[in-house]
């Protein structure tokens, strides 16, 4: 896309994303190009070959299949371009190009392949699940199961500590000091959410004069231009699902830590609606990424980055990797004792 106001204009494309970021946010640039170009890439070939050729991966290549499986957001960065846009309309005139459609349905399509060749199709290459005899009602840990958070692999134990006969990974019961994994981590997300929200996302220099903007001020400043729903998606996106996820996950951690889950299936669906809604508070990332690559018009108007973004960017980060670190079944644990305990 290109934009131009008062007879200049610029335009952005991936080079000029990359060449801007460079510069003074390598952090940004890194973050930028792994969540939108080389997992997309590594997704897209791994299928191709997969599916395609039929080629067998080995244990390495399929687990950053899953890891890169994870973490495509794509469809994150075409929402961040389309409130981009809707902010760059009240600065200047935008025309599109190409690339711009070229993209929208590239998401659109990345999206699809990512939900029709999940990891468990890869890993079913190397080894297919073994046929399982389990009874309902009684945990797979109380029959003798274990299940691989690596691959998904469930198979009959031998020890407290087994491989997995697929991936090769060390399997307990279940994921050893995963609350103080996934507390720590939720710390250092609630320490750096501070300054994410307190200090300036972005400075806007226009004829010679800088100002800066934090996340609340960009949504007031939305709000008073008549852009209700930009300021509705940044706010929803940016101050709501983060402080939602790290006290939803504050709860989760508590509840299970002090035996204080009263009904499992309402803490199992939180907890998979944090790790569901994770990825999309990156959209302010995003969007601010796209209006520094693209405002630059001379001297006359600028858009940079601000610390606040490299706080924000790994607040999302950290507590989606946080959410990862749990491990659900001691929800259901916690309640089967419970359970046996009423009774």
């Amino acid at each position: 896309m290109s934009i131009s106001a008062m007879g200049t204009g610029a335009s952005m494309s991936l080079y000029s994303i990359v060449s801007i970021l460079q510069r003074d946010w390598g952090l940004l640039l890194y973050s930028f190009l792994f969540f939108t170009f080389f997992a997309p890439v590594y997704v897209l070939v791994s299928i191709v070959l997969s599916g395609g050729f039929n080629l067998r991966f080995n244990i390495l290549f399929a687990k950053l299949y899953t890891f890169n499986h994870s973490l495509c957001m794509v469809d994150v960065f075409v929402l961040g371009i389309v409130v981009s846009l809707i902010k760059l309309t009240s600065l200047a005139d935008v025309d599109f190009y190409i690339g711009f459609y070229t993209t929208f349905i590239f998401s659109v399509l990345l999206l699809w392949c990512c939900i029709n060749y999940k990891p468990q199709k890869i890993w079913n290459k190397l080894k297919e699940q073994e046929d399982l005899y389990l009874v309902s009602g009684i945990t797979a840990k109380e029959q003798g199961y274990k299940t691989c958070r690596e691959c998904g692999y469930v198979f009959k134990a031998n020890t407290d500590e087994d491989l997995c006969p697929r991936c090769k990974s060390k399997v307990s019961y279940r994921a050893k000091s995963c609350i103080s994994k996934s507390c720590a981590l939720l710390i250092a997300a609630l320490i750096l959410y501070l300054p994410s929200n307190l200090y300036p996302v972005m400075y806007t220099r226009f004829i010679g004069s800088e100002t800066g903007s934090n996340i609340i001020e960009g949504v007031i400043a939305m709000w008073n231009m008549g852009s209700y729903f930009v300021a509705f998606i940044i706010l929803l996106a940016s101050i709501f699902i983060p402080a939602f996820k790290i006290v939803s996950l504050a709860f989760i951690l508590y509840a299970t830590k002090y035996s204080k889950i009263l009904v499992k299936r309402r803490v199992s669906k939180l907890y998979r609606f944090v790790l569901f809604i994770g990825r999309w508070s990156l959209i302010d990332v995003y969007v601010v990424i796209i209006m520094a690559s693209i405002v630059r018009i001379g001297n006359l108007l600028s858009i940079s980055p601000g610390f606040a973004i490299i706080c924000f960017c790994s607040v999302v980060l950290i507590t989606v990797f946080s959410a990862e670190a749990f491990d659900e079944r001691l929800i259901w644990d916690l309640e089967a004792q419970n359970d046996g305990s009423n009774k």
